[in-house]
């Protein structure tokens, strides 16, 4: 079967409509997108498992008509199950369970006609914001591979930056989408909570999507998704948005310090939006961040926690024990058993201060912050931000609520110094989107946040493809490629 050596002047709306055209075939695109993958992958490690004789079946038999025919596709592995692939999470604890069936978000995918033959790489159970689980060995990013894809759809970012496919899907808890798509150059939105489908028994925090290099692929993929027949995503971009009142955050929103790199661009992009003639100025929601952050970090643990106590045992028809997951992850679940008497203070917490931060919009329409406060790190050099003497600290100090709340207040601060803008949207249920504006001056890429009031999905889309058209990011190339003219790693 022929490849398509035009494959990387389209994006994935420009691809399917080729297949509608009968211009090339949903086989063809499928032979280019698993040729680019064999010839990254090996210094990428972004793609964890292969169906290639699947999506095979699946690329002859498209409905051509299909919004997204034939455009080559990735999932995940986490999240929704993809029937006859393993689902491990990135955890040896499932790496042998294969679910046997597809989760309602691969069945809309596919009915809009994407062909997933492969799944990415994640980190354990998706709880940090770099991809370097034990299962796999850890994600590269294509801009510099001694660096994070970020997390935890780094293998997705990291496909889709190195030119493998177009789009592919992802999720977002905390920060799982923006992440990624700032550390790798690309669009990555954060959905209103309740507008795609989700799992059962699914965080009300988390959502699915896609990361897209163009803006379109992501409005087209939500489209498909959402279910609304009417939704109009795609079709609303022709339509420029309004003179915007825009917040510029200039401090880190959860912990840290934002980086000298990272404030230029953030500049940078305040100074691009006053040119298209928004209203920006500095304002920051008046939130308790030293709380939200704490309360976020017990919300996160105790998750863990009843994570490794329920689904096993649902799953796997037996209870996980500590050499079935990684160091991290036991520790992480083990300060989440010490700190559940706490957790439902701390989303009355979440409540509170998320409520705030939705007041907050009601002043502006969108805020702007960068999504992370520095550059993608280096592999390895986030380390383990739950060492096991914290475990016994918070252990330690079960009888004492002021000694505890001391420690959790330390233990949020190294947390959530590198993704410090991220996790309020997901609390709040507002949609957020990381828009590839920026670069450092060795190009790699920083990408800033829009957030906006819930339901604006359709606004943050318009805007980014209208900073899209005003700073145009789709020919920057990373040095590792997939495209024709580089089908080795760089």
């Amino acid at each position: 079967m022929s490849s398509f050596a035009d494959y990387d002047a389209y994006d994935g709306v420009g691809l399917a409509e080729l297949v509608r055209r009968r211009e090339v075939s949903a086989g063809e695109l499928l032979a280019e997108a698993r040729a680019r993958a064999d010839a990254v992958n090996p210094a990428l490690n972004a793609i964890v498992y292969r169906r290639d004789a699947e999506a095979a079946r699946e690329a002859d038999a498209v409905a051509p008509d299909a919004p997204l025919a034939g455009v080559p596709f990735l999932v995940k592995d986490l999240g929704p199950p993809l029937a006859g692939a393993p689902l491990t999470c990135g955890s040896k604890l499932f790496a042998n369970y294969v679910p046997d069936h597809d989760g309602e978000i691969v069945k809309r995918f596919k009915r809009a006609g994407l062909i997933a033959f492969g799944k990415t790489n994640v980190p354990e159970f998706g709880l940090v914001p770099v991809t370097e689980p034990v299962l796999f060995g850890p994600c590269r990013n294509p801009w510099d591979t001694e660096r994070t894809p970020g997390g935890s759809s780094g293998g997705a970012a990291a496909a889709v930056a190195a030119g493998v496919v177009p789009m592919t899907h992802a999720t977002d808890g905390g920060g799982s989408i923006r992440i990624p798509a700032s550390c790798c150059g690309l669009v990555g939105l954060k959905t209103s909570r309740g507008l795609n489908p989700v799992e059962p028994f699914t965080p009300d925090y988390v959502v699915d999507h896609v990361v897209s290099r163009t803006v379109r692929d992501s409005a087209a993929a939500l489209d498909a998704t959402c279910g609304r027949a009417d939704a109009g995503f795609l079709v609303g971009l022709d339509a420029p948005p309004p003179r915007l009142r825009v917040a510029v955050v200039r401090s880190a929103m959860l912990a840290g310090a934002v980086s000298p790199v990272v404030k230029d661009a953030l500049d940078a992009a305040a100074r691009l939006m006053e040119s298209l003639g928004h209203h920006v100025e500095d304002a920051e929601p008046a939130l308790d961040y030293d709380a939200f952050a704490s309360a976020f970090l017990i919300e996160w643990a105790t998750g863990a926690r009843v994570m490794l106590e329920k689904f096993p045992p649902a799953v796997l028809d037996r209870a996980a024990t500590k050499d079935d997951v990684e160091f991290g992850t036991w520790t992480l679940a083990t300060i989440g058993g010490h700190l559940m008497s706490q957790r439902a203070g701390a989303q009355a917490t979440l409540a509170t201060e998320s409520a705030k931060l939705i007041d907050f919009f009601t002043r502006y329409d969108v805020l702007l912050s960068p999504v992370l406060a520095t550059p993608p790190l280096r592999i390895s050099e986030a380390g383990a931000p739950f060492p096991e003497k914290t475990a016994a600290k918070i252990a330690d100090a079960a009888g004492s609520p002021e000694r505890m709340r001391s420690i959790v207040r330390a233990v949020a601060r190294k947390s959530f110094a590198f993704a410090a803008f991220s996790a309020p949207f997901n609390m709040s249920g507002q949609p957020a989107i990381s828009v590839p504006l920026c670069e450092t001056p060795d190009e790699l890429p920083i990408g800033m946040q829009f957030a906006a009031r819930i339901g604006d999905d359709d606004l943050l889309l318009r805007l980014a493809r209208e900073l899209e058209q005003a700073a145009p990011w789709g020919k920057r190339r990373p040095r590792v490629w997939s495209g024709a003219s580089s089908r080795q790693p760089a």
